[in-house]
């Protein structure tokens, strides 16, 4: 992720002169690194997991803590406010979990506000999985009537005026009109009722993920005290997105104010809350992985300088307190690595590994290679294809029901399985070409994945390749020649056979699986018609898929 900033204020939030050559060394030790310098503006590069830095006030915290300007834990006073939000019945099963904080005495002019802009983007894109999981919202506080209500309206019930419009609209016209609602309306539409965010006098503050209402939502120089509201679909991911921005806001002088969450069941959830976790981890772990002799003093040092709290046990063991912000941190190893950037990494001093060793291709790579080698020497040309594709082109375009692996949150229902098969994939390709010169022979070599509940990760990963020709004719005998020549090559002579067998994929009777063995390992044939139809393809097709395991003693 890129943080665009300006020098001057990064330096003031950071609280020492420092040159630009310093504040780029600096940087590149705690893992960012600076990309662009435009007179007084910076552009940073930040580690994804890095969610606590995506603005510049949790760059400068970073860089505070490892220059030894303020170590340790960072703590944020949180006083309560005594305001509510109550949640209504009915939210469980479309965004039900809502958490606030109040920040009051926040400095706004128009670039620290276009700042508070761009940290709320980054966060709701990256950690809130471009809204999905959360969504967070900015209000002028003082317009604001509590208790603040969060519940279920229908979409033609629901009026107001959208952030950066002046005409009221209901909820189907933002859908259809709103950039916001064109581009998030899909979260929320195909509910009969929507969720919206409103006041005591029935001032309508967001509909949730979508869009703030222009009149409550639209922060100003003149804005002091801010309302924020981070709403979604799972809770931890809705706490963290609220720690991260109300740090951030604290960091340019905002007083914290929490505010008390009551849900239908009565839960009540005083949010923000910035008590750390705590994780211990044996001082031997530490020097084992990272390969120094660090004393418990060091260790100590090393991990304040990276904004822990830390402290020694009596069972050599180091207690960390882990801010509220860094969402990065899920395993021992994660505070181990941080110890290592505390220590210094260019304190660190290269040693000669122990044992010599030399690299090589991997056995599957050596069998992808050579198969490309094949292909190409029999006239093929070879394309490539992501691994992420949709439903709708492995299986409804080929009129097959095969299972596939999916993804939880895809951001495109064109990239939203993975791929169990290249045959539907190069089929594609040949679709978009059909302007090209004729015969075409085109292939494949590539990964497919495949739904196996005996693997590990429930999911088999194996090598295929696909190879198709197109023509006004085409002669299976030939591509049956070129399968064989294929295998041979790879050192299966005697070893496959091709039986008759009759497959969607192709015309009955025009059809054959390969056997390796006696086990099938692949097919090939001519397409049938009612698939071309379905890729938009007006030439005969002849194709073949092979599947390649990974056993070894498959190839000699």
């Amino acid at each position: 992720m890129i943080v665009e900033c300006r020098i001057d204020d990064l330096l003031s939030l950071i609280g020492k002169k420092l040159t630009l050559k310093q504040l780029e060394d600096t940087l590149f030790l705690v893992k960012a690194e600076v990309e662009k310098v435009d007179g007084n503006i910076i552009e940073i590069e930040v580690n994804p997991d890095r969610q606590d830095m995506l603005s510049a006030e949790g760059i400068a915290r970073a860089v505070r803590s490892f220059l030894c300007i303020e170590t340790g834990l960072k703590k944020y006073p949180v006083k309560k406010s005594g305001r509510q939000v109550i949640v209504k019945p009915g939210l469980s099963k479309i965004r039900p979990f809502i958490c606030c904080s109040i920040l009051r005495g926040v400095p706004s002019d128009d670039e620290l506000i276009k700042e508070y802009m761009h940290l709320q983007d980054a966060l709701t894109s990256t950690h809130g999985r471009n809204r999905n999981k959360a969504s967070i919202g900015l209000y002028v506080y003082n317009d604001l009537n509590f208790p603040v209500f969060y519940g279920l309206q229908k979409p033609e019930k629901i009026r107001f005026v959208p952030l950066g419009h002046e005409v009221e609209m209901d909820g189907p016209t933002i859908m259809t009109e709103h950039e916001k609602g064109i581009e998030f309306g899909s979260i929320i539409q195909r509910h009969k009722r929507w969720p919206l965010l409103f006041d005591s006098n029935n001032q309508v503050l967001s509909l949730p993920p979508i869009i703030n209402s222009n009149s409550l939502g639209r922060i100003t120089t003149e804005t002091k005290n801010i309302f924020v509201e981070v709403t979604g679909t799972h809770l931890p991911t809705v706490h963290q997105a609220l720690n991260i921005i109300t740090a951030s806001l604290a960091e340019r002088g905002g007083k914290i104010e929490s505010v008390t969450v009551v849900y239908p069941n009565g839960t009540i959830d005083e949010t923000p809350n910035f008590n750390p976790e705590v994780m211990k981890i044996p001082i031997n772990d530490i020097n084992s992985l990272i390969g120094l002799n660090m004393t418990e003093k060091q260790i100590v040092q090393a991990l304040e300088r990276m904004g822990y709290g830390a402290k020694l046990t009596q069972t050599d063991q180091v207690q960390v307190m882990i801010p509220k912000f860094r969402m990065d941190i899920l395993h021992p190893v994660d505070i181990i690595e941080d110890v290592a950037i505390g220590y210094g990494f260019d304190r660190l001093e290269p040693r000669m590994p122990q044992t010599m060793t030399t690299g090589k291709l991997n056995h599957v790579t050596r069998i992808k290679n050579k198969v490309r080698d094949l292909m190409v020497g029999m006239g093929y040309q070879e394309i490539m294809n992501y691994i992420m594709s949709s439903p709708e082109l492995l299986n409804d375009k080929m009129l097959r029901k095969r299972p596939l692996v999916t993804t939880g949150n895809p951001k495109s229902r064109n990239y939203s399985v993975l791929r169990n098969s290249l045959l539907p994939v190069v089929l594609e390709f040949a679709s978009q070409n059909q302007h090209t010169d004729y015969p075409q022979k085109i292939y494949e070599v590539g990964d497919v994945a495949i739904p196996d509940d005996t693997q590990e990760t429930c999911v088999d990963q194996v090598t295929s390749v696909c190879g198709l020709v197109t023509d006004v004719k085409v002669n299976i005998t030939n591509l049956m020649t070129e399968i064989g020549f294929l295998l041979r090559n790879l050192g299966l002579d005697e070893r496959f056979t091709f039986e008759s067998e009759d497959s969607s994929d192709f015309i009955e009777g025009r059809s054959a699986c390969i056997k390796i063995d006696g086990e099938v390992c692949g097919s090939f044939g001519e397409i049938s018609p009612m698939i071309l139809s379905n890729f938009g393809i007006g030439y005969p097709v002849i194709a073949f898929e092979l599947i390649m395991h990974r056993i070894t003693e498959w190839f000699t």
